[in-house]
């Protein structure tokens, strides 16, 4: 039987009239969310795409952990934000996972940092991420000054809104650092992708296995084990070089042929 395809435009359409609301409000104003949505999407489109091709078979089982824990599992999407969804990545300032975790922040939340260290694990992160989201929430009363706090530091947030007597995200925002001021505004562009990237494409409903690495394992040894080419494994798993920890989890990708279902 043949079916028509249904274009790319018809199937923004159909979205646009069917997809739902975050699960939490802003007070960020619509065209600063637009700007970063628009920079997401054209400056940074390479980046983007690969950290939504990385987030197939991953984003389910954050969401579900965020729900768990009674927080908003559209909030999944800062990963988006703090690392492309690059579960080895490293940055300069030493926060380690997918969800970029300082050590200091990492203990506070009850993580491990030292081998095996529990930042590169997705899922104890995510709860931990969850958990600490929860808690800002408890504290702040307000998603918009929760993410402010979660990129500034809740001690630092608190004492700019003391200092300058500020009781919402709009009353601080400008007296904060650029990089805050910002954030805010990312995140809830990369919780509209995210959410269209979901709605739009069945593959990313798909749970990929994951592996936890052993003692003496190899990457290459990994990925004949699987099937999977060594270069498309260090990509999904957001690795620059194929260096593994023990208790590492990494996704394993589905063979193409499931990936490639409509």
């Amino acid at each position: 039987m043949f079916v028509p395809k249904i274009s790319f435009m018809l199937l923004m359409l159909a979205w646009l009239f069917c997809q739902e609301l975050p699960s939490f409000t802003t007070a960020e104003p619509e065209a600063e969310i637009q700007f970063w949505e628009t920079w997401l999407l054209q400056e940074r489109a390479d980046q983007t795409d690969q950290s939504l091709m990385r987030s197939r078979g991953v984003a389910p089982r954050l969401k579900e952990v965020f729900r768990k824990q009674g927080v908003p599992a559209d909030l999944i999407w800062l990963v988006l934000i703090e690392s492309g969804f690059r579960n080895g990545v490293e940055s300069p300032t030493g926060a380690v996972g997918m969800f970029q975790f300082k050590k200091e922040t990492a203990r506070f939340l009850g993580l491990r940092t030292e081998k095996p260290d529990e930042r590169r694990d997705p899922y104890r992160a995510a709860e931990a991420s969850a958990r600490y989201l929860k808690y800002l929430f408890e504290k702040f009363q307000d998603w918009d000054l929760v993410l402010a706090a979660y990129n500034l530091g809740e001690g630092d947030l608190a004492r700019s809104m003391a200092r300058e007597k500020a009781t919402t995200w709009l009353q601080i925002k400008p007296h904060i650092r650029i990089e805050t001021q910002n954030y805010v505004a990312k995140i809830h562009a990369a919780v509209r992708i995210g959410n269209r990237f979901w709605e739009m494409d069945p593959r990313a409903h798909a749970e990929w296995p994951e592996h936890r690495v052993r003692v003496g394992e190899t990457l290459y040894a990994i990925s004949k084990q699987y099937g999977v080419d060594l270069t498309e494994l260090m990509a999904i798993n957001g690795l620059q070089e194929p260096i593994i920890q023990p208790e590492q989890v990494l996704f394993i990708p589905l063979p193409k042929a499931d990936r490639n279902l409509p």
